[in-house]
Parts: C-alpha cells; sequence; structure tokens
C-alpha cells in the first residue's frame, strides 16, 4: 500500500500477491497484481490460465474494493471483490450472481514504480 510522507502520497505500488480463491469446484491457486495510483487500484488477476484486469478503490479504512471478472475454460463471471490487508496477507470475499468465493493470499512482492512524464 502506499507509504505517506508529510501528508503526501510518495508515487505509485505495486504488489502481488499469491492467492487461493475457493471456488464451487474447489480451490484454484493464482496471482494477483495490484498498482496502487493514490486511491484507485488497477491490476489484473492470473488465474485457471487466464488473466483477468482488476480496477478499483481503497477505502480509508485500507479495504480494497475490487471489480473483475473471473474467465473460465467455460464462462465469464463478473465479480466484486473486498479485501483486507493485514501484515503482508490478504483476506476477503468476491461476489457474483451466482457464487460467493473466499479468498486467501500472502504478498510476494512490493516495490515502487517509477512516476511517468507525458
Amino acid at each position: 500500500m502506499l507509504e505517506k510522507a508529510n501528508g503526501k502520497e510518495r508515487g505509485t505500488m505495486t504488489e502481488r500477491y499469491r492467492v487461493t480463491i475457493q471456488s464451487q469446484m474447489g480451490p484454484r491457486e493464482g496471482v494477483l497484481a495490484l498498482s496502487y495510483q493514490g486511491s484507485y487500484i488497477t491490476g489484473s488477476l492470473d488465474l485457471v490460465g487466464y488473466v483477468n484486469t482488476v480496477q478499483g478503490v481503497q477505502a480509508a479504512d485500507g479495504t480494497l474494493h475490487l471489480f473483475h471478472p473471473i474467465q473460465t475454460v467455460v464462462s465469464t463471471i463478473p465479480c466484486e471483490t473486498v479485501l483486507s490487508l493485514y501484515a503482508g496477507r490478504l483476506r476477503g470475499t468476491s461476489t457474483s450472481k451466482s457464487a460467493r468465493m473466499q479468498w486467501d493470499g500472502t504478498l510476494i512482492r512490493r516495490e515502487p514504480q517509477e512516476e511517468s512524464s507525458l
């Protein structure tokens, strides 16, 4: 997550998590990559051979509210996911029309990003 210096956010941050999602078909392993720009989040979820685009926001309490599809061989499921982060751990729930799926994850990499100049 972003650190603050003198009340101002310092650049953007990218985090990668190894995640397990408890789906109706059993646990699925993947990697969630998140890039923070202020409270806005973009990234990807690499799961069951597909890379899904992720976007969302970080609430004032640190909770992540993400919107993304989960693509499988048979369908693409639009999801809303709410995650809590604590000490390099990630936990939360995805909700779709047809299911609720629990998430558990561990931080595998955190790195600052260079500011791009346009």
